[in-house]
Formats: C-alpha cells, sequence, structure tokens
C-alpha cells in the first residue's frame, strides 16, 4: 500500500539527551535527583506525544521483577511556580514504564523504550525536567544510564 500525499503520518522532532555529565547511580525505589537531568527541556513545537528511549545496566544482579519508570516535572506552571520535583510522597507526574529486559546479564548496558506517550504539557512551549524511577527491582542502577526524549506529532504526508 502506498502512503499518499495528504495521508496522515507520525513525525519525529530532533532526539534530545535529557541525561547530564555522568548520572548518579538509582538506588531501588528511588528517583534520579534532578542534578542527573537537563532541567532546561522544553517542548517547543507542542508536540503531543513523545518517545523515550533508556540506556541503563544493573551493577550487581539483574532484577526478576520491578520497572523502571518515567515521570515529568513540570516547569513554571503557573509564572514561575514548579511543581514538585518526585520524592515518592504525592503528585508525581507518571508517563510509563521501561521494560526491562531480564535475560540480559549483569554490568551489561540495556536500551529499553517508550514508544508513545502523551506529552505532559499544562501550556504551550511546556518546560519539562525529566526523571527515572527504579521501581522494586532489588538492584541499583548503575552511574552509566541515559535517557533520551523525542517529540511526536501527527500531520500530512507532503
Amino acid at each position: 500500500m502506498a502512503i499518499s500525499t495528504n495521508d496522515a503520518l507520525v513525525k519525529f522532532g530532533t532526539q534530545d539527551t535529557i541525561t547530564t555529565g555522568t548520572p548518579s547511580t538509582v538506588a531501588d525505589g528511588a528517583f534520579s535527583v534532578a542534578g542527573d537531568v537537563d532541567s532546561t527541556w522544553t517542548n517547543d513545537d507542542d508536540a503531543p506525544e513523545g518517545a523515550a528511549v533508556l540506556k541503563c545496566q544493573f551493577d550487581t544482579t539483574m532484577p526478576t521483577v520491578g520497572s523502571i519508570g518515567l515521570y515529568a516535572r513540570l516547569l513554571n506552571v503557573q509564572s514561575t511556580n514548579d511543581v514538585n520535583a518526585p520524592d515518592g510522597s504525592f503528585g508525581e507526574i507518571y508517563v510509563g514504564a521501561f521494560p526491562i529486559d531480564f535475560g540480559v546479564a549483569a554490568g551489561t548496558e540495556f536500551w529499553t523504550v517508550i514508544p508513545g506517550f502523551a506529552m505532559p504539557a499544562v501550556k504551550s512551549s511546556q518546560g519539562i525536567e525529566w526523571y527515572i524511577k527504579n521501581e522494586d527491582t532489588g538492584q541499583t542502577i548503575g552511574s552509566s544510564w541515559a535517557l533520551y526524549i523525542t517529540p511526536k506529532t501527527v500531520g500530512p504526508k507532503a
């Protein structure tokens, strides 16, 4: 089947690296810290959707349960006021979960994706601070993890 002019296509923005430098390890049950992420990421094109890629490893043993969650902290939601940073107490904006490949050996990098999610926003050009949470894996995520976000939308084929 050929895709015709004006048919709807998924369009991808530029993939952005969210982590900065060498991020901290993320203990079981913990969120990454703000210093691990680029706090200036902005949804400049007001993309309604996004995709996420996570590179990580478990240093000691691969978990047999758990997941790695993706969370968003919205910035400047009213003037210069931000929502609270995730800390596990209340109000985190959950975006999705990265599946863990339980067949990967400990100390081995693996890549996992959330192929699509609704982009959180309360205004145009929403600023977002992204976090990951090591959700009950029983293991620590190594310090070589990296997070990438790609804005997505649907539009007509030219």
